[in-house]
């Protein structure tokens, strides 16, 4: 088959398709698919099907990559729920078409590889600007949580197209031909790390600093000079040392508990009504203080109801019990949950409570997501609860996961049966997740184990390695820091199973090793 067109119109629909693609990424998901009909589309009536198809089945990075799709059509043999298994492979096919199309194209001049990587971060920079006023309000849009201010993708996705952005941006700094430019990718750099704080990633700045801890090591073995290694390598305990210190420190804050003896608290409140005091056994404390002594349910009511139209009794804007997220942001506060302690409370912490924040602590960016995190663990110790808070119902997706592994080890419960699975071993666990929290497992290791056993783990992995191990991109720097950010994702994200994610996986992944030319 001959194209109809001359090859330079195929050469621009293929870098507009790929500028589309980017551009799609954090900021429409419908830009996504219709860059990737065309892509395919441009390289069917681009013609030489039968060249391309044999260049691609000669490379080999490029056809094990591909192979995780295939993984997912023999889970078809033993499945049993077929529109679940065919929906997961409608969404995973970006792992054979982008591999496909971009290892059988010439690759790209440099300049143009440029432009596309440019055009992913202006892309990455303007959805964190519209978030950024979705989070100040310039931009009304009701809000539970910084989180949900990334209004395009999910926040965890934002989070490692961050990262990569400020990879791309470091690279481009050091990049003779940016010269010019490199006080504008020094600015992005800082504004990306401070958009990854304003959001609270754990996910993104966890990445961040293992990335940067790889290549200060790797840059250490390197150096020659005595002097610049120790430099590098006390650069990285330090970082290490601060985040450990960091962290410590704020645990010792929840853990550090108030001495009471309950025999000798008051027992009426300013005004004369009784206080209600409960029993300090395993009793639940924010930062240090007793939640349930000193409260008078009466009081706290009558004033709450001046102040706010969200009933007491009702839910916050998170959905959790109000008054039980009042009663924990007075007690973090050391107010006593009366009339009195409520009048110290002013309209923003008010609005506040109302939008589900328990704790004055979380209302200070990063530190108070790490003081969330440390208080989730602290209460799933004491109490087992995981419901609402996303790092322990993790331990219970992965308890769960476990389960239907032990079952199914070798060939996993197949293409289409993951949910099912997870749905029958919560109620064989008795799992206390109520069912609007009982996903799946949220580690994209685990979820291919789940589906394939361990045979589909090891294929997977070889999957992953081999192409990296094959490493003939155009630069070195920009794969090796986008294959972090993606296989630690894969530790407390199901990157593959959104359209996004996979996405930005396959993409990245082929667009950096197979975009290499001959004079390069």
């Amino acid at each position: 088959m001959r194209s109809l067109l001359p090859s330079k119109y195929h050469s621009y629909i293929y870098i507009f398709s790929l500028i589309l693609l980017v551009t799609g990424l954090p900021l429409s998901k419908f830009l996504i698919s219709l860059s990737q009909i065309i892509l395919i589309s441009n390289w069917i009536l681009e013609g030489n099907l039968k060249g391309k198809s044999i260049s691609f089945f000669k490379n080999k990075p490029a056809l094990v990559m591909s192979s995780i799709l295939l993984l997912h059509f023999i889970g078809l043999l033993y499945t049993s729920d077929f529109n679940y298994a065919f929906k997961d492979i409608r969404i995973k096919m970006p792992l054979l078409v982008l591999p496909l199309v971009i290892s059988t194209t010439p690759p790209l001049e440099l300049r143009k590889k440029h432009l596309v990587l440019k055009f992913l971060v202006a892309s990455v920079f303007l959805s964190s600007v519209i978030s950024s006023l979705v989070l100040t309000d310039i931009i009304h849009r009701e809000i539970t949580d910084v989180r949900y201010a990334s209004i395009f993708i999910s926040h965890v996705r934002m989070a490692l197209l961050v990262c990569v952005s400020v990879f791309i941006c470091v690279w481009f700094f050091r990049h003779p031909a940016e010269r010019k430019w490199r006080f504008l990718y020094l600015a992005l750099i800082v504004w990306f790390f401070i958009f990854i704080i304003l959001i609270e990633s754990i996910t993104g700045l966890s990445v961040l600093i293992i990335v940067f801890i790889v290549f200060c090591l790797k840059e250490a073995l390197k150096t020659e000079r005595i002097g610049l290694r120790i430099f590098k390598v006390s650069a990285v305990i330090l970082i290490i040392a601060g985040m450990s210190f960091f962290i410590y420190s704020t645990y010792k804050r929840y853990s550090k508990i108030d001495k009471v003896d309950i025999t000798k608290l008051e027992k009426f409140t300013a005004k004369g009504n009784p206080y209600q005091h409960e029993s300090l056994i395993n009793a639940p404390t924010e930062n240090g203080h007793y939640v349930w002594i000193y409260y008078s349910e009466k009081e706290l009511k009558e004033e709450w109801s001046k102040r706010s139209k969200l009933d007491y009794n009702w839910k916050d804007l998170r959905g959790n019990v109000l008054r039980y997220t009042l009663i924990r942001y007075m007690t973090s506060r050391n107010l006593r949950k009366d009339a009195e302690g409520f009048s110290h409370l002013t309209d923003d912490e008010i609005r506040n409570i109302e939008k589900g924040i328990a704790n004055v602590d979380y209302m200070s960016s990063l530190k108070g997501r790490i003081s969330e995190i440390i208080w989730e663990i602290m209460l799933y110790n004491n109490t087992g609860d995981a419901n609402g808070h996303s790092i322990t119902q993790r331990f219970e997706y992965w308890k769960a996961a476990s389960g239907i592994i032990s079952g199914h080890p070798v060939f996993g419960v197949g293409t289409g049966d993951i949910q099912k699975a997870f749905d029958q071993q919560y109620e064989t666990s008795k799992t206390n997740l109520k069912k609007e929290w009982r996903l799946r497992s949220h580690n994209q290791y685990l979820s291919i184990t789940v589906a394939f056993g361990f045979l589909g783990l090891i294929w997977f992995l070889c999957a992953l390695i081999y192409p990296a191990l094959k490493l003939n991109g155009y630069s070195e720097f920009l794969y090796l820091t986008f294959f972090i950010v993606a296989v630690v994702s894969f530790i407390t994200e199901d990157t593959l199973e959104t359209q996004v994610g996979v996405t930005f996986f396959a993409f990245l992944n082929t667009f950096l090793l197979f975009n290499k030319s001959e004079k390069e």
